[in-house]
């Protein structure tokens, strides 16, 4: 008769001695008690089996291992998805930031020298920043635009300027910088009531107090201009723009040469083709107030500079190069200097006879009458008040009268 399965017993005691056997308390046919509650052991019997097997199983290397609930997987996937977006996102917006940090430094040295050059290269270094940072990032550039349409009438620049404008001019706290940009093209449209307006809300910036100075000048208030481009000198040093502009204010209505070339030699150290501190070292020599050679290496720099100067500016660097010229006797330079600038016709014939003008002038420096569309500078505003006459040579050197000796008359008698 085969033994049935037996349930392991817990030990009772020690074991049995070496060679002896345990006494059996009861005989191997007497059925063992099943306790209340419990089943009896044969029926536990396949389960164990089972069990084991499933283990033994899934200790086998490549052995299936059981499945986990298909919603928990689920779940726990979409968590980490959402961890892993939320750092890349964070990782990107961290980034962003950087990158638009680290932009608006290198533009904002740009902007202080105030040339078309280093405008243009501020909107491009800003433009794709722009569309990342729509308020701080867009309003300097719009700034830099707006100074291209203001100073050297590019409308396209003004458009882009007013476009970029939109989204920051409605903000609750608008930017300095919109508010600088906003100022610009006003000043750039002629319309002065709008641009003080607007550069008083930009409050002490030296920007700000820059465009004051310009449109308090162009509405004749010298006394203001001066004021403001003091105020934006002091406040910002490096500002070739505030510099150049009290050279100018200096010079024109405090006749202050020495403090007017120190200005004009500050601007151009900021800003080497600044075309308001060349201009205005130029009107310095033809006053005779400056060698003619330290005017002349900013106004050829100018001259020189094709893709980064605009055409007006190049002219009118090309005309006062060519007034110095002919102050020297040098007439071929004076023409050499003119065919770089390659004016059409009409400001060609122009130019040359304003260069002899203010070649022959003498005095403090004035501008001449009548100056074509192509030869006009925001750059270059002195009141123009000198006519398109060039004045008449000095008179030739009469020669001198030869006196014929009186004929004697004859005393001999015939």
């Amino acid at each position: 008769m085969a033994r049935p399965p037996q349930r392991p017993a817990p030990p009772r005691g020690p074991p049995p001695p070496p060679g002896g056997e345990e006494p059996l308390d009861e005989p191997l046919d007497a059925p063992e008690p099943t306790p209340v509650g419990d089943e009896p052991w044969e029926d536990l019997t396949p389960a164990f089996e089972a069990a084991e097997r499933a283990g033994a199983e899934g200790d086998r290397p490549g052995a299936p291992r059981a499945r986990r609930p298909r919603g928990l997987a689920l779940a726990i996937g979409a968590s980490v998805a959402v961890v892993l977006v939320g750092a890349l996102l964070a990782y990107r917006a961290h980034h962003q930031r950087r990158a638009v940090r680290e932009g608006l430094s290198r533009a904002l040295p740009l902007i202080q020298q105030d040339a078309a050059a280093s405008y243009r290269e501020a909107a491009g270094l800003l433009e794709p920043l722009a569309r990342i940072d729509r308020r701080e990032a867009a309003s300097v550039r719009a700034f830099a635009l707006a100074m291209l349409f203001s100073d050297y009438g590019d409308a396209e620049a003004g458009r882009d300027a007013e476009a970029l404008l939109v989204e920051p001019s409605r903000a609750d706290d608008v930017p300095v910088w919109a508010t600088l940009a906003e100022t610009a093209l006003a000043f750039g449209r002629r319309e002065a009531g709008d641009a003080t307006a607007l550069a008083s809300r930009a409050g002490d910036h030296p920007v700000a107090s820059l465009l004051l100075a310009r449109t308090a000048l162009a509405a004749a208030n010298a006394p203001a201009a001066l004021d403001y481009a003091a105020a934006a000198t002091a406040a910002d040093p490096r500002l070739a723009g505030a510099q150049a502009l009290e050279g100018d204010l200096v010079r024109r209505f405090r006749r202050d040469p020495s403090r007017a070339r120190t200005a004009y030699e500050a601007a151009l150290a900021l800003s080497p083709r600044h075309p308001r501190a060349a201009f205005g070292l130029a009107k310095l020599a033809l006053s005779g107030q400056l060698p003619a050679a330290r005017a002349a290496a900013p106004l050829r720099a100018l001259l020189e500079d094709r893709g980064g100067t605009p055409a007006p500016e190049r002219g009118r660097a090309a005309l006062h190069l060519a007034a110095l010229s002919l102050r020297a006797g040098d007439g071929a330079g004076a023409a050499a200097a003119l065919d770089a600038a390659a004016l059409d016709p009409r400001a060609r014939a122009w130019a040359e006879r304003a260069a002899a003008v203010a070649a022959a002038a003498t005095g403090p420096y004035r501008a001449v009458l009548g100056a074509p569309a192509s030869l006009q500078s925001a750059s270059d505003d002195d009141r123009p008040v000198a006519p398109l006459v060039a004045p008449a040579p000095p008179p030739a050197p009469k020669a001198p009268v030869r006196k014929v000796p009186a004929k004697r008359k004859s005393t001999t008698r015939r």
